[in-house]
């Protein structure tokens, strides 16, 4: 109930008043700022003054904070706390003033802080990114853009990304390298909503994804799901959460038809061979994984080829609908010095419960290092398996799809 009264309290005064650039943060050298604090996340914390727009300084930097506005605040033990901060009489520490109680906090204890006066366009972060990966075979484009909003009972992100490869073919000659005609695309837009729930360090996750990745024969899979998180870690320079829950997915999947040439057709460019005895389709770019071993005699070889028939190949859809469980967990590390050096690593595993013995999964890992004032140097990759289902002869095929790229983000 007092928690519920504070909020009122804090929300009348925000109502009633901006928060204007008076926060005073003192330096461990003992240079003194006075400005208003926006936000502190993972190790930065960000101001505003009147003579320069906004900033971070490195937390670890810090001996002390003086405010007269009100403050959410993390600890690394998970705990929330809702109040008014102001200077110790020891550097390094905070006094944290409740309407429950006043208590002296370290800093480095804490982990995350919000101005509750904070406008809803001033809640938001946002971070822009574009990678290339310019391998000889391959050439890969992307990119990045992640939008975050937190609000008392809630932390909620977005990220989309784009992704463009090409495969790289060889000119005759060894005269360098062309592109083929047919570029593989990928994107996916993922929503994530959590709410704490009132035992420390749980929350409650609800998510939504639109994914789309022709080399994994996804040609657009929508997912819904909710469950339960926690934050294992959550220290000054290492943060560690995961998550279980269920999700519904739709999806649509491609898979080629061998039909009867029309009579009028005159283009060659969808033809295929097709074997009626095995309905084998052989496509231009099929290609046979045999062991020389296994490789059919001149007879056999013969005797297939008088079996294929020449046929148009055609491209169809499927759409099919199931249910299954995800295992989400994040694992951050971040550097406390004067220019950030950032590791994230992301892992999602999907076993479904209703197409027995499909398994989905992706994991992604960045190294991001800032070479100047929020612009990043960042290599990351990416991998995605999908094991296929094996009850479908259109989509039981596992196929997996990984790349290697660098680039730069902007960080704001």
């Amino acid at each position: 109930m007092a928690r519920i009264l504070l909020a009122a309290l804090l929300l009348a005064s925000g109502m009633a008043q901006s928060h204007d650039q008076s926060d005073v943060i003192t330096m461990y050298n003992g240079d003194k700022i006075t400005g208003e604090i926006r936000g502190l996340d993972y190790g930065a914390l960000r101001v505003k003054t009147r003579y320069a727009s906004e900033f971070s300084l490195e937390w670890w930097h810090i001996a002390s904070i003086e405010s007269q506005y009100n403050f959410e605040i993390q600890t690394d033990e998970g705990e929330r706390l809702y109040g008014n901060i102001s200077r110790s009489d020891k550097k390094g520490q905070l006094t944290f003033t409740s309407i429950e109680d006043s208590a002296v906090i370290d800093l480095l204890k804490i982990t995350e802080m919000r101005p509750i006066e904070d406008s809803f366009a001033d809640a938001f972060t946002y971070t822009l990114g574009a990678s290339l990966n310019l391998e000889p075979q391959l050439a890969t484009a992307q990119l990045k853009a992640t939008v975050g909003l937190a609000t008392e009972r809630t932390k909620n992100t977005g990220k989309l990304t784009l992704q463009e490869s090409t495969t790289r073919i060889e000119k005759e000659g060894g005269d360098g390298y062309r592109r083929s005609d047919n570029p593989s695309r990928m994107m996916s837009l993922d929503f994530e909503h959590q709410r704490w729930t009132n035992r420390r360090q749980f929350y409650r996750t609800f998510t939504g994804r639109f994914d789309y990745n022709e080399s994994l024969n996804n040609y657009g899979r929508i997912s819904l799901g909710s469950g339960l998180g926690k934050y294992f870690i959550d220290n000054a320079g290492l943060r560690f959460n995961a998550s279980l829950g269920l999700q519904a997915i739709g999806e649509k999947n491609r898979y080629t038809e061998a039909v009867d040439i029309p009579p009028d057709s005159t283009s060659i460019d969808n033809r295929c061979f097709y074997n009626p005895a095995t309905e084998i389709i052989y496509e231009p770019t099929y290609e046979l994984a045999l062991e020389p071993e296994s490789l059919p005699n001149k007879d056999e070889l013969a005797q297939i080829l008088d079996q294929l028939e020449i046929r148009e190949c055609v491209s169809r859809y499927a759409s099919s609908t199931s249910l299954e469980t995800f295992a989400s967990g994040e694992f951050v590390v971040y550097n406390l010095t004067e220019k950030d050096f950032d590791v994230r690593i992301n892992t999602n595993l999907y076993p479904s419960i209703t197409e027995s013995g499909r398994l989905r999964a992706d994991i992604s890992a960045e190294i991001a290092w800032e070479m100047v004032d929020d612009l990043f140097l960042t290599v990351s990759t990416t991998t995605q398996y999908d094991s296929g289902k094996p009850d479908d002869e259109v989509t039981r095929n596992e196929k997996l799809d990984y790349n290697v790229v660098m680039g730069v983000s902007w960080r704001p």
